[in-house]
């Protein structure tokens, strides 16, 4: 066999002529009535390799297909007998591989095909490559995360990892999957803090159209996205009691019930989930399923904060700065700053500290001063908001015990490095533009 093909057309007679006359080509053809029924079989492990997809179909179009096909690996080549410039732009930048007006004969499609099919092979045998951030230091904690990865990688079992935010649990994540026999699959990551509870179960395991109100078409969810790869699932204590149930018998069962269904779907996915938090106080609580907690400790993992590791702060930060790829530099006399400074953004933090420090710049090297004082305006420095808009009030002044004066000081004092500049000052604060105008006026202070 030349590799698989999958039709799918709403049209019968175009289905059974295009089928035979491949399968005539050596091809194995399978057949898709409707982008929903193409939906169940793109999610599968062993997907077809090429997929001929029209665009005008009744129900869900092509168009939407390809913006809900997920992680699925196979290749898509467009065909349509309403071909537009507009819509072959919008089919390429939604992934489609090739764009061709209908009729089109099979002797002339199949090179076409076989260049898909290579290139999803390629791309097959570079996914063990794909790029990701390395575990930067040498401290002991981090050899042992390295350690950990390269142990638990291999296995299939279900791993929990815990960190404060911005410590590196994703990145850690992605090591583990790639580290495992499912590295060609896909990685699909959930935060169970970005997204509404009342819609975390659709989102992990789908949904049927018409289960709830706004629901008009199949879901598959993001178990049936991550079939034959890794689910990563942060901030699992986000997750309702309900949602948790329904998670642990998943784990159990490899099986999953979209909402609305009352059929089940088996699943070949391997779950790696993570947390900010201590669970066994949520246990306590009642507000975790012990029962979930217990399976999820097979493989726990800790990552330490970062100022738990001060060994590594400066690797850590001359390789985030090569990623920026700005040509900047830390100058020695910076790195005692970064040295003694607790970071409780962590590694997130740290980024977002050199992000601001080599826009603000005047030359290629990050002095002493310019690292202190994006340290002063780095919103994680102050403790966690109490309020949507981040504190940026530094260490108070002498004889000041006032939150509204050591705010004002330090907003005088940042405005006055950047020139009066409230667009500079606002970036270095950590704020918007608008919440920077607003504390002005309320402080009586003229930018000028």
């Amino acid at each position: 066999m030349k590799g698989s093909v999958l039709i799918i057309d709403d049209d019968r007679t175009f289905r059974f002529a295009m089928g035979k006359a491949l399968r005539r080509l050596g091809f194995e053809v399978d057949e898709a009535d409707s982008a929903e029924s193409a939906l169940g079989k793109l999610v599968q492990s062993e997907s077809a390799d090429v997929a001929l997809l029209d665009l005008r179909m009744a129900g869900m179009g092509g168009m939407e297909l390809l913006r809900r096909r997920g992680a699925s690996r196979t290749r898509f080549v467009v065909l349509t007998g309403h071909g537009t410039v507009q819509a072959a732009v919008e089919a390429m930048q939604l992934g489609a591989f090739s764009f061709l007006e209908k009729p089109v004969d099979a002797e002339v499609l199949a090179p076409l095909l076989a260049q898909a099919i290579a290139d999803k092979d390629r791309a097959r045998t570079e996914a063990g490559s794909e790029f990701v951030p390395p575990l930067v230091g040498e401290s002991e904690d981090l050899q042992a995360v390295r350690r950990f990865v390269t142990l638990a990688g291999p296995t299939d079992a279900t791993v929990a990892i815990y960190g404060e935010t911005g410590c590196g649990k994703e990145v850690v994540a992605r090591h583990i999957h790639l580290a495992s026999h499912r590295r060609a699959g896909p990685f699909v990551a959930f935060n169970g803090a970005a997204i509404a509870r009342e819609l975390f179960e659709s989102e992990l395991f789908g949904h049927r159209r018409g289960a709830f109100t706004g629901a008009s078409e199949d879901h598959p969810g993001l178990f049936r996205e991550a079939h034959g790869g890794t689910l990563f699932i942060d901030e699992l204590a986000e997750l309702s009691l309900d949602s948790q149930a329904k998670l642990l018998r998943a784990l159990e069962t490899r099986m999953i019930r979209p909402v609305g269904d009352k059929r089940e779907v088996a699943v070949d996915v391997r779950i790696i989930a993570a947390t900010n938090r201590d669970l066994w106080p949520e246990v306590q609580a009642g507000r975790f399923r012990e029962d979930l907690y217990f399976r999820l400790q097979v493989l726990p993992v800790v990552i330490p904060p970062l100022r738990q590791r001060p060994m590594d702060i400066v690797p850590l930060a001359e390789h985030l700065l090569g990623r920026l790829a700005t040509g900047h530099r830390l100058r020695e006399d910076a790195k005692p700053a970064l040295l003694s400074y607790r970071w409780p953004g962590n590694v997130r933090e740290l980024l977002n500290v050199l992000r601001r420090a080599t826009l603000f710049a005047e030359g290629h090297e990050l002095d002493l001063a310019l690292i202190r004082r994006m340290l002063a305006a780095s919103v994680f420095a102050h403790g966690a908001p109490q309020r949507p808009e981040p504190v940026v009030a530094q260490a108070a002044p002498a004889g000041s015990t006032n939150l509204a004066e050591m705010e004002r000081t330090h907003i005088e004092r940042v405005l006055q490095e950047m020139g009066g500049n409230i667009t500079r000052a606002a970036t270095a604060l950590g704020i918007d533009r608008r919440t920077l105008q607003r504390k002005l006026k309320g402080y009586g202070i003229d930018a000028d």
